[in-house]
Parts: C-alpha cells; structure tokens; sequence
C-alpha cells in the first residue's frame, strides 16, 4: 500500500506562503552595534550621566575616593542595561552576548578584552537608581520631537496597573475593586500618549491605590510647557472628570477636553464644550493597545522588581527601549514599523513567544 503523503514530488517541491493582503516593508533587522551607531547611544549616555552628576542632590563626600579605579564607566552600564531590556536578556545572558562579540563590547564603552560580570552589572545598576535612565528618557524624547516623530497636537491620558512581584514590597498598595480585574496589589502606570505616534510623552508612576486625576495636571503642564508641545485635543476615561481639569485644559492648556460626563449629575451649561464627546471618544482606545503592546513586546512589568526604586528604573527602561524602537525606524526610513519591535531588531523573540 503506498502512502501519498510521504511521495517523493510532494516532499522536493517548494514551500509557497499565501499572498498577504497588504504586503508591508520587509523587516529590518537592525542589530545591537548597528542600532548603538545609528542611534549614537554612547555619546548620549554619556551626556546623560554628565548631567545627572551635575544635577543629583546627593553630592558625593569630600576627600579621597577609597578602592579600586572604576573599570567600567556608567555610560556603559547604562546602555549595557538598555540592550538587555530591548532583547529581553537577564545580566548573565547580555555579559555572555558581550563575551562572545568582541565589536558589540566596544561599541558599549568597554576596555579591550575585558568584559564586566553580571553580578557586577547588577550592582552598578542598582547604584545607578532611576534617575539618569529617567534623563535618557527625556532625552529620547527630546530626539523625538526634533525628527517630527512626536509632535503633541492629539493627547490621550490613561493609566494601566502592575502587579507587584512579591506581596512583600513595601511600596506597593492594593488597588480598589473592579468589576472585571478585582483588586490588584502593586502600582500604577500613568501615560501622557501622543495619539498620531502612538508614543508616550510622560509617564508618572504611584502605588495602585492612588486617583488617575491629581496625575494629569503634572502630565499635561510638562507637555505643554516643559516641551512647548502644541497640545489641541486631550482625550481621557471617565476616571479623570472633574471640573477643575476640565478648567485646567480649556483655560491654562489651551485645548479641547474629550471626557466622558453624567448629564443626569452634571447641568449641560456647565459642561457645554464637553456635550459631543462620544463623537470621538473611540480615538481615546489606541492607548489600551500601547498599554498591551508594551506589556507583551517591551516586558511592562514588576518582575525581579522589589521597591520603589526598582519597579521606577524597571519602567523608565521599557519606555527608552520603545522611543529606540521607534528612533531607529524613522532613521532607517520606514517609520511605520516605529511600533513593531519583531520587525525592526535583529533576532528578536520576546519571552511570551519563545515559551
């Protein structure tokens, strides 16, 4: 009895994939020397430190520094940091990654021939805190805005929650109930988002337990004053009504406020510029999608992440690793790939998938 599934003319032809509907650009495949080239990553740490140096409020004790002579500059930790967090490589796998290619080390600021340990790694990161990843944010930022990548005319607020990694973290505080996700122990994530890009602006980070509206009065006056963002349209849930934001936006921002009201709570005459929002309130949903993308593509979470500290220099460095992303689309001139990691890195393959 032959068997027709295993015959010789099925098994030597060629594979045709079904045609796609809408063929889009072929990936990228940027690798990490590359993208710390075309990005100027190093040089930009660097000033990153500077300033963080020159900025910090802690200044270091006068006299001798006691121990060893610093191997390993802190513009290398930080961008050694930065690479992990974009290939979603623990310490141990990106000091193993800059052992076995020599060129990637020295594009990172190490000496010849000498690689640091990742427990090493760990503790100059540690030491490091959030603040000069938090200055390479603005300064991604800063690149955005100057390449016409984020232009801040359409703003959407919202907030997303974490849960925190172990039910011991002193920092973390229990959300209020729900109806569909109940009571979650850990923080909250709040989003100034640019709606064309796609792209977050500002981010602030709070226990769970805290209100989304006292938020987004330091988020939308950064936006327009700190960045001289012309800030047109504000979108935003019903959690942050109120009518001294709605004050704030029309008279000190200078734009138009789209947020769900009660016509049965609130007088029409009151709220009049807010009568029409449910004709573009749906556009306000594109920050629930960056919100699932960055939680699955990006690693938006507390893992290995205990205190403050930790979970703030864990979150600063998952938005750095999505302005890269979309810096280093628009400088290859595709950027419509600025939201697809997969399409844009070299060999990339997030944790989800791989497991």
């Amino acid at each position: 009895m032959t068997d027709h599934t295993t015959s010789p003319s099925l098994a030597t032809a060629a594979v045709v994939p079904p045609p796609r509907k809408r063929p889009g650009p072929a990936p990228l495949e940027i690798h990490a020397v590359q993208l710390l080239t075309m990005l100027g990553l190093l040089p930009l740490a660097a000033s990153v430190v500077g300033l963080a140096a020159l900025s910090h409020r802690r200044l270091p004790a006068p006299g001798r520094r006691r121990g060893r002579r610093c191997t390993y500059s802190d513009a290398s930790i930080l961008v050694i940091a930065l690479l992990g967090r974009l290939w979603h490589l623990s310490t141990r796998e990106v000091c193993l990654w800059l052992r076995r290619w020599p060129a990637l080390a020295a594009a990172c600021g190490l000496p010849d021939g000498r690689v640091i340990h990742h427990a090493h790694l760990s503790r100059r990161v540690r030491a490091l805190g959030p603040y000069p990843f938090w200055l390479l944010y603005l300064a991604l930022v800063w690149q955005a805005l100057r390449c016409g990548l984020l232009r801040g005319r359409d703003v959407v607020l919202d907030s997303t929650l974490l849960p925190a990694w172990t039910h011991d973290d002193p920092a973390a505080a229990w959300s209020y109930p729900t109806p569909r996700k109940g009571r979650v122990f850990g923080y909250k994530v709040h989003v100034l988002l640019d709606r064309a890009a796609r792209l977050p602006l500002f981010f602030l980070l709070s226990p769970a337990n805290r209100n989304d509206l006292p938020f987004a009065y330091p988020l939308l006056w950064a936006a327009r004053f700190v960045l001289r963002l012309p800030v047109h349209v504000v979108r935003a849930d019903g959690a942050y009504w109120g009518q001294g934001l709605v004050q704030f936006i029309v008279a000190v921002i200078r734009a138009h406020p789209i947020i769900p009201f009660n016509r049965k709570k609130q007088p029409l005459a009151r709220v009049r510029q807010l009568a029409y929002w449910p004709l573009s309130y749906a556009a306000r949903a594109i920050i629930e999608r960056f919100f699932a993308a960055a939680k699955r593509y990006y690693r938006l979470t507390t893992a290995y992440a205990v205190g403050w500290d930790a979970v703030l220099l864990q979150v600063t460095l998952t938005f750095c690793a999505i302005l890269v992303v979309a810096l280093a689309a628009h400088r290859a001139g595709v950027p419509e790939l600025r939201l697809s990691p997969s399409r844009v890195l070299a060999h990339y393959l997030p944790v989800e998938e791989a497991l």
